[in-house]
Parts: structure tokens; sequence; C-alpha cells
């Protein structure tokens, strides 16, 4: 697709809403559970979303429609005013996103959306902790952004935003019109488009609208840190080997350890298994590898030990994880 030819598509992608909100909060009710954030009740959206292999989702939010009550997502969101004005409010903080700006949402932070009139188009990529795998983003660590770490570390803790005034940024402005132009007239390679475009659009935002040059040594180091440990981790889950990992890093073993709890939250071994699961969750979406076989291949000969690590990280057992 031209771009020129993009409002008139997006436009037709969009729509309009046609429910009122009592049938919007009577769906999201039935479909969605309420839980407890902070001494206030929240709904938790997209449990187990189907990703498939596209390591993305991009949606538009209907023009004319009532508000959207309060909720939190389990994945990083990044929302774009395509045109008029979308009203938001992040963590009880009210703002309104005009023509060309976005916001940055980490995983667990509450939002909602505001009414919306005929003018009012935005669009919603939500993006799953596989997107931040691979060679887009290996280099994030040197970005130096403290919220590029947290966004892109599995065990940091989450929970910040960010809006960004991009309306005259052109770099924004194009990555965004490229990802709805694979989007809405796709072909078999869109999904790597899209991922490319949205590699940039990422790396962008970090790059030019985060501080920089704020972080003293210290602080440095342990962002950098965190990064090489995330990408060791992500190319040695099979091994599994702190103490290989501490030499082939250069630090000590024992050091390395209690830097990886304080600075993640999360030990060596508990990382390990997230990523160990990650993987067995793709190959159980993904291919049709008998079960031992895939538990194999993350690194677990037991498989007893594999049935139970993946139940404790997907809430079901790999069978029905797979028919899922």
């Amino acid at each position: 697709m031209e771009v020129h030819h993009l409002p008139e598509a997006i436009r037709s992608a969009a729509g309009m809403q046609t429910h009122t909100y009592e049938e919007i909060v009577e769906h999201i009710s039935s479909k969605y559970p309420l839980i407890d954030y902070q001494g206030r009740q929240v709904y938790l959206f997209g449990q187990g979303r189907d990703f498939a292999d596209h390591r993305h989702i991009v949606a538009f939010h209907p023009t004319c429609s009532p508000p959207t009550p309060e909720h939190i997502l389990s994945y990083v969101l990044i929302t774009y005013c395509l045109s008029g004005n979308f009203p938001l409010e992040v963590d009880e903080k009210p703002t309104t996103l005009s023509s060309g700006e976005c916001v940055v949402l980490d995983r667990q932070v509450p939002h909602s959306v505001g009414e919306t009139g005929p003018d009012d188009i935005a669009v919603n990529i939500i993006l799953p902790e596989e997107f931040f795998d691979g060679f887009m983003l290996d280099g994030i660590a040197d970005l130096a952004s403290p919220f590029a770490t947290q966004l892109t570390t599995i065990g940091a803790p989450h929970g910040e935003w960010r809006f960004y005034h991009t309306s005259e940024d052109e770099v924004v402005r194009t990555c965004v019109e490229r990802v709805l132009c694979e989007r809405l007239e796709p072909d078999m390679t869109s999904p790597y488009l899209i991922n490319f475009f949205l590699a940039a659009l990422f790396t962008h935002l970090m790059r030019t609208y985060e501080p920089h040059g704020q972080l003293d040594d210290v602080a440095w180091e342990r962002s950098e840190l965190v990064g090489r440990v995330r990408e060791y981790i992500g190319n040695h889950y099979k091994e599994g080997n702190l103490g290989q990992m501490a030499a082939d890093l250069g630090y000590e073993r024992t050091y390395l350890s209690k830097f990886i709890r304080s600075a993640t939250g999360y030990t060596f071994k508990q990382l390990v298994n997230a990523e160990r699961m990650r993987h067995a969750a793709l190959m159980l979406r993904g291919t049709p590898q008998p079960i031992y076989d895939i538990a194999q291949s993350v690194g677990l000969a037991n498989l007893t030990s594999f049935y139970a690590r993946f139940r404790e990280y997907a809430g079901m057992t790999p069978q029905e994880y797979r028919k899922q």
C-alpha cells in the first residue's frame, strides 16, 4: 500500500463504535477478570493473547467510542494518535495525545481511555516479551536509558510509562506509516517488515527522547551489565551455568549472583527457567514437536521437571497450552 492511501484505509479499518458504555462494560466483565491494584479494582486485559510468530499486535481504537474502563496489560503498549485527539488516563493521571504524539506503557500500568469523537483515531501496538529478543535490539543497553533497560528485561520491575511529544518527528511518523501500510495490505513478508519498523521506532524513541548522559559510572555499569546478562541468558539458557557466565563476562560468581538478584528481583535460575519456558511455549505454539523433544531442546531432560516448571510458568500443562 502507498502512503497516500493510508487515511482512507485507516478510517475504514478503525471503524465506528456502535455499543454503549454499559454494553462495553458488560462485555469486558464477561471476558476479563477484575484484579486489585493498589487498593482499586482494574481489569486484566489480554492474558495469553495469541501473537502467533508475529511478535506484535497492531489494532485501531474505534472512533465515536464511549470510555473504556481502567485496565492493565501484561505486555508493552505503544499508543500513537493518528488524527484528532486521544484522551487517556494513565495511573489516574489525565493526559491527551494530539495527532502525531505517542505514549509507551510498560507492563502492569493501569490506564483508561476517554470518549472519542469521529476524527479521533489511534493505533495500539502491543509487544510481548518475544519482541525484545534477537538482533533487532541487541544493542539496547548502549542507549544508556533505564526505561529502555526496564522494558527489555524480563525480570526488571515494571510499571513506568512515558509520553512523547513526537508530532513534528519525521522518523516516528515514517515508521508508523510503514507499519500501517504493511498491516492494512499484508503479504507473507509483512510481519517481518513490521517488526523491523517497530524496532526502529522503539530505538528512536529511546535514543531521542529518553535522558542521556545523566547516569553516573555505577548506574551506567549496572544498566550495561543487566543488558549483557539478559543477552547471555538468551544465548545460553539451555546450559544455565552461572559459573560459566561469570567467567565469560569477567565477574566473580558470587558477586554476579547477588547483582542479578538485586538488579532484577530474580535469581539466575529463575531467569534461566523463564527463558527456557518462553522458548518451550513458542515451540508448543509453532511446531508439532513432541513434548519430550521440546523439553530436551530447552535443556531439561527430566520430563517431570519440565511439566512442573511449565505449569508454574503458564498455569496449565504443555498439552493444554498447545490446544489453546
